[in-house]
């Protein structure tokens, strides 16, 4: 499950970030800390586990809805390795509204236009790995990937990811097709991999001891990036044409050279199969409406995790791949709850690593939002559907205008927008058929899940109509819970402008041998031609 309210224990209310500095720890810690300065000028160190949510005028622990900090800047990247190497201390924007002490911080310079735009190099690495605290503790651990996966081919050739028995890797990021999509791009794309394992290489080479601390100036080298879009806010001084970069907000179309389809396997994973879906989401009791989060806890092996969402990151890849999940086994059961973790009852988390010794429940930032365009990529999930229709057009004289395909979205803390067996997004496909000069609509939403039995959903309407009013649409479905929004349509086009035409029946949920694909389509047309 995910909830939104979680608040820091140590922060006062409506803590603004106005400097993150170095990294350090304990000579007999395991785990980094990073210095934080805050408004009123105070300073505290947070677990490094933290830095999804840590970017500069941020405020943490909000009680009112705080206004966008800075200006916009955006720019095409067109190879971050050439970018230059200086502190943020160097940059007059920098200067002119400097409330921290973190001064020494490496930044990249790019030129963009007349002015030189300095990003911290921390916050490139935020927006490009830290979506959650598992990759951010995994990036300071040398050889950190190797040792919790194995990447490997299946027999039809196919990559497969392996976690290792005993790895960190929790179940509910392996459970989001989003993390699951940015963790193979770490694992097997040569650029982003280099990228990633820098973080390390650098640390091993530039860390110092003072005192009983070894302390940290974070240094990494990020991928080229060519052809990525990003997106910033900050602050410009236009007397020197510098501009401090506060925080990333997105980066668009990024490289990747994974293609097709990647297999991932959880030894935790166990999919169910032969129960019928019931209501709600498996989760048990009534969590708080605030989680406290103590940043000086670990959390305890033994006990759930919740995701805590925070402000997102806009993250797309310029060509997506899908990931399915591997289960270790099928489990035969009666009913199929999904796959939620236990409600975690206590008011107060630790967002930090599990061990033995700690003693809360875990809260775990995400901060993913992953907005690649990729519904193409699940056509296939429709082919006894796109079949049907060209059918209709083959041997009954329609002509196809349009048909694509579209990922529900999501709504509240809902679920339904995923696949409850692969966890893969839902989608809808939509078809528009011309026939005498009228124009239908056929919609059909992906329930191989068996999370409803839904009848094929004809529309008798102008040309375009689906289209304008697609967000609506969608919209409609997840507030009915995966129903075809019939009000609406009776609303918008009038009585007797839509039916459901049922499927054919089939021993597999989405699967329908070819024999009955020529009887769908003709109901599909008897319907039409009834209404002409």
């Amino acid at each position: 499950m995910s909830k939104r309210n979680a608040r820091f224990k140590k922060l006062d209310d409506d803590s603004r970030v106005l400097g993150i500095g170095s990294l350090f720890r304990g000579k007999d810690r395991k785990s980094w800390a990073i210095n934080v300065d805050f408004n009123g000028g105070t300073s505290q160190s947070m677990q490094f586990s933290n830095i999804p949510v840590l970017a500069r005028k941020r405020v943490l622990n909000p009680t009112i809805q705080h206004e966008f900090a800075g200006w916009p800047v955006d720019f095409l990247i067109q190879n971050s390795q050439n970018w230059e190497v200086a502190k943020a201390s160097e940059c007059l924007a920098y200067q002119a509204h400097s409330h921290g002490k973190d001064g020494n911080q490496l930044c990249f310079v790019v030129q963009v236009g007349s002015t030189r735009v300095f990003i911290p190099q921390l916050e490139m690495a935020r927006v490009l790995f830290y979506h959650d605290p598992f990759l951010a503790r995994l990036s300071l651990q040398h050889n950190a990937l190797a040792e919790d996966f194995v990447v490997g081919k299946r027999d039809d050739g196919k990559p497969l990811i392996v976690v290792r028995e005993g790895a960190e890797y929790p179940m509910y990021y392996f459970n989001r097709d989003d993390n699951r999509r940015f963790l193979s791009w770490v694992l097997l794309d040569h650029e982003a991999r280099a990228s990633f394992e820098s973080i390390c290489v650098q640390l091993i080479k530039g860390k110092y001891q003072h005192n009983n601390y070894q302390h940290w100036n974070f240094q990494f080298t990020p991928p080229p990036l060519t052809g990525v879009e990003l997106e910033a806010s900050g602050w410009e001084d236009g007397s020197s044409n510098t501009f401090f970069v506060w925080e990333v907000s997105k980066l668009d179309k990024l490289p990747s050279d994974v293609e097709g389809e990647i297999d991932f396997y959880h030894p935790g994973y166990e999919r169910q199969v032969g129960g019928k879906p019931t209501k709600g989401d498996g989760n048990k009791g009534e969590s708080p409406e605030q989680f406290d989060l103590d940043d000086d806890e670990l959390t305890d092996s033994d006990k759930a995790t919740i995701a805590l969402i925070s402000d997102r990151v806009a993250v797309s890849f310029k060509n997506p791949h899908i990931t399915n999940r591997v289960p270790s086994k099928t489990k035969s059961v009666n009913n199929i709850i999904g796959a939620g973790e236990k409600d975690v009852l206590d008011n107060d988390l630790s967002p930090n690593e599990k061990e033995e010794s700690g003693n809360l429940p875990g809260g775990s930032w995400n901060n993913l939002d992953d907005q690649s365009d990729d519904a193409h990529l699940y056509i296939g999930k429709f082919q006894s559907f796109f079949k049907m229709v060209d059918c209709v057009v083959a041997k009954h004289s329609f002509k196809l205008i349009r048909k694509g395909v579209v990922k529900l979205p999501k709504l509240g803390y809902g679920k339904k927008h995923w696949l409850s067996d692969s966890q893969n997004p839902r989608c809808l496909a939509y078809v528009e058929l011309d026939f005498s000069d009228q124009f239908f609509t056929l919609l059909e939403i992906d329930t191989s899940d068996g999370a409803a039995k839904l009848s094929t959903m004809l529309l008798k309407s102008t040309s375009g109509w689906v289209s304008d009013n697609e967000k609506k649409i969608l919209q409609h479905i997840m507030k009915k819970s995966l129903a075809w929004p019939t009000d609406f349509f009776k609303e918008q086009l009038g009585e007797k402008t839509y039916t459901g035409i049922p499927h054919p029946k089939s021993k597999h949920p989405g699967a329908l041998p070819p024999e009955v694909i020529d009887p769908w389509a003709k109901r599909v047309v008897n319907w039409i031609k009834r209404t002409t």
